[in-house]
């Protein structure tokens, strides 16, 4: 049957006509699907009461028992195929695709998070029914109460457990635009902020998954808000770099450690800058050559028109390059001397449009443009995804008409597949263009 149309097609076996001139997969069945609901059941793999009330939802206390239903698999295969991605993009050793799912068929904690983020996020994209989106609430609903329940120093706090699915449960508030998308960040504080996390952040694994990926949540609502962090990052010490995706973790610590000295009620010092200058620096400096990118385009002559396209090898490096144009930004609009914005004509990687006569406006502008053209160029979900914090603080400083009506229209186009409310940061733009 012709998808996404209005069609019945001509009845053809086992393809319609319509389907075969298309050259798309016919989904008609040779007999009419009936769908049943079984007595005392929903399609969650739950036993409820007749009033589908959450209250009274029994879970199995195993989650492999609810995937015996094959809408279950498949919203659970949606997570591993489609959005455990987003969560390793700063460790090679893709923790939330391979021991996340696998934590998440014994532990109903995780296992609620992840169905409820992947059924969130098809309510957003493909599948825009009532069922999915009440499928997303009630897992939800189950997850927090879970959360709720529990002590502190369990064991799914020293695993790092619950902090994933502290960041599963943030994502799906992003998603679900009806929720405050930080609820949960000041309850994840206690989390992060667990005496085990520095231990497990140097030992790796899901605990140090958990925390960069909380870090970055948490540096995306702040470089929205304009506040500085809900975690004090003194004590966490650089993570080296072992691998290019550690690279991303270090400038995230980085940017953090910016947010919340440039962004609190004091007034940062001169001296306080010039340590964050120079650990910026010595981290562009540190990079390996692989991390430059491969071609690049002047805006005007490349495919993304008022925007320069940028070509990175990786997702990581792409998102890397992001979070230190955003360190750029952030040290540009708190440089407390004249001197210090002369210096930041020297940080590697910016051009200035007149380098002999530095401002402050071209180098910001100049810093914002470049960062789209480097999330539009990549066009990969996992970089946007991580580019809509930087994008939110730097974007407000670009004033070319044609730069912003192209930003428009691309955020705009990215909304459909991956989900996230666009019209927030399309609205924070526009109002700070206006």
């Amino acid at each position: 049957m012709p998808r996404g149309l209005n069609k019945a097609g001509d009845q053809s076996l086992p393809v319609c006509q319509q389907c075969a001139k298309a050259g798309r997969y016919c989904d008609r069945l040779t007999i009419a699907a009936q769908f049943v609901e079984w007595p005392g059941t929903t399609s969650l793999g739950a036993t409820v009461s007749k009033t589908d009330d959450d209250t009274t939802t029994q879970f199995p206390e195993n989650p492999r028992a609810a995937l015996e239903d094959a809408r279950l698999a498949r919203l659970f295969h949606h997570y591993v195929s489609d959005l455990s991605s987003w969560y390793d993009l700063s460790d090679g050793s893709h923790t939330f695709a391979t021991l996340v799912p696998e934590l998440a068929l014994d532990e109903p904690l995780l296992f609620c998070a992840l169905m409820a983020l992947s059924a969130v996020h098809l309510s957003k994209t493909v599948s825009r029914t009532a069922g999915t989106s009440a499928m997303a609430q009630l897992y939800h609903r189950r997850c927090v109460r879970l959360m709720i329940g529990l002590e502190e120093g369990s064991h799914l706090q020293a695993r790092g457990v619950a902090l994933a699915a502290t960041c599963l449960l943030r994502s799906y508030e992003i998603l679900d635009e009806d929720v405050d998308p930080n609820r949960h960040l000041q309850g994840a504080y206690s989390l992060a902020a667990y005496a085990g996390v520095s231990l497990g952040i140097l030992q790796g694994g899901l605990l140090a998954a958990g925390f960069w990926n909380y870090l970055r949540e948490d540096i995306t609502f702040s470089l929205y808000e304009n506040c500085p962090l809900k975690i004090d990052l003194e004590m966490i010490g650089p993570p080296g770099h072992a691998t290019d995706e550690s690279y991303l973790n270090s400038i995230s610590l980085i940017l953090g450690q910016l947010i919340n000295s440039a962004f609190a009620a004091r007034s940062i010092s001169v001296e306080e800058w010039t340590l964050l200058f120079n650990k910026t620096q010595n981290w562009f400096v540190s990079l390996p050559s692989r991390f430059r990118p491969f071609s690049s385009g002047k805006r005007g002559l490349a495919s993304l028109g008022a925007l320069p396209s940028v070509w990175f090898l990786r997702a990581c490096h792409a998102s890397a390059m992001h979070y230190y144009l955003a360190s750029v930004s952030i040290l540009t609009t708190s440089a407390p001397t004249e001197h210090a914005v002369a210096l930041l004509q020297t940080c590697g990687g910016i051009e200035t449009v007149n380098p002999s006569s530095p401002a402050q406006e071209d180098l910001l502008e100049h810093t914002a443009l470049e960062l789209f053209g480097i999330a539009f160029t990549t066009n990969m979900s996992v970089v946007l995804v991580n580019s809509f914090g930087p994008m939110a603080y730097c974007g407000r400083f670009i004033r070319a008409e044609a730069a912003q009506q192209e930003i428009i229209r691309r955020l705009s186009a990215c909304k459909k597949t991956i989900g996230w409310p666009i019209d927030r940061l399309a609205k924070l733009l526009q109002d700070a263009w206006d």
